[in-house]
């Protein structure tokens, strides 16, 4: 009996130590998102000081065929007729701030997402530039991609533009850096979908999010 208790005894001295397995690490991503969560509060405050105006909008479309109608063979001038791809967020981080929808008695034609200024706006989806300026009132600087024959994303109130008109970019790329020009009330990005020129719920095109 006193050898066997030896016995174990001697094992349970050379066994290996057991560790706990690590938890993965967070993504910078996720720490992003964590610290913003902590400042909703406040970051709930940022949107547009007003209703925007989409006229000039839609005339930038208009100006870009967006509303040509299809000829006999049934394309339109537009290499891509239909985007087949998934739409993503404009920001890796950041917190909705005002929804798609009825908003001071109109409609809001997109969703409003604060974050801090100058972290990288990207393309939804790959596609062209078909305006990159600050001549839209209201919207400060702002940038608009086409994706197919009728699909649009707006990214509205950058601090600065990083693309030009008819450059072609990829899906995650960078095309401005988060600011608050125009009618707005503090860093964030006016974000737009529209079909054939009418504005959707982005929430119902871009992939789940946390935000």
């Amino acid at each position: 009996m006193l050898r066997r208790t030896a016995c174990l005894a001697l094992l349970l001295c050379f066994a290996p130590p057991s560790f706990a397995a690590p938890k993965p690490k967070a993504s910078a991503d996720s720490v992003e998102q964590a610290g913003y969560n902590k400042r909703k509060k406040e970051l709930k405050k940022y949107h547009e000081k007003e209703q925007l105006d989409e006229k000039p909008v839609l005339e930038v479309l208009k100006d870009n065929g967006m509303f040509a109608s299809a000829d006999a063979s049934g394309f339109r001038p537009f290499k891509v007729r239909v985007y087949g791809g998934f739409y993503r967020w404009p920001l890796k981080a950041g917190i909705v701030s005002s929804e798609f929808g009825k908003r001071w008695g109109k409609r809001h034609e997109g969703i409003d997402i604060a974050a801090d200024e100058g972290v990288p706006i990207l393309a939804s989806a790959g596609g062209t530039v078909i305006y990159a300026d600050d001549k839209l009132r209201g919207y400060g600087n702002v940038v608009i991609l086409r994706h197919d024959d009728a699909t649009t994303t707006l990214y509205a109130h950058n601090q600065k533009l990083l693309v030009q008109k008819g450059q072609q970019v990829k899906a995650g790329e960078q095309i401005a850096a988060l600011g608050s020009t125009g009618h707005s009330t503090g860093p964030h990005v006016h974000f737009e979908i529209r079909v054939k020129g009418k504005a959707v719920n982005p929430r119902k095109k871009l992939i789940k999010s946390k935000f």
